[in-house]
């Protein structure tokens, strides 16, 4: 968040618009002076990162921050936790194409479709 909010700063008189990497921290992002997000997790959750984008332009700094805690888990899970082997399985729970993985990369063990879907569960998103 402290570079984002450096970059910001040092760029503020150019024609340049800061973006978060992810929308574990796309909230705090905002308040330092990003303009948006590329978040994987919009891939599956695309109504909520739009949501959270809204309240937070909005000003409604309560509901957007709850909206942030909810969506930090099933990131996580679809980031650094599963991957893209997670984040095909999402959008497939959600209802999108997210097909089968190319080798290296292997499918979800049943352990750990378990966990993903607790991640989503969870916080209210299935």
């Amino acid at each position: 968040i402290t570079r984002l909010g450096l970059l910001v700063h040092k760029t503020q008189n150019e024609d340049f618009q800061v973006l978060a990497g992810s929308a574990g921290f796309l909230l705090a992002s905002y308040i330092v002076g990003a303009t948006g997000g590329v978040c994987a997790l919009a891939n599956v959750l695309g109504s909520a990162v739009c949501q959270l984008d809204n309240l937070s332009h909005c000003g409604n700094w309560d509901e957007a921050r709850e909206l942030q805690h909810r969506l930090i888990e099933p990131n996580i899970a679809v980031t650094r936790k599963f991957g893209v082997p997670g984040l095909k399985q999402a959008m497939e729970w959600f209802g999108y194409k997210g097909g089968f993985c190319r080798a290296p990369l292997l499918p979800l063990t049943e352990i750990q479709l378990m966990e993903l879907r607790h991640d989503f569960t969870s916080n209210g998103w299935l």
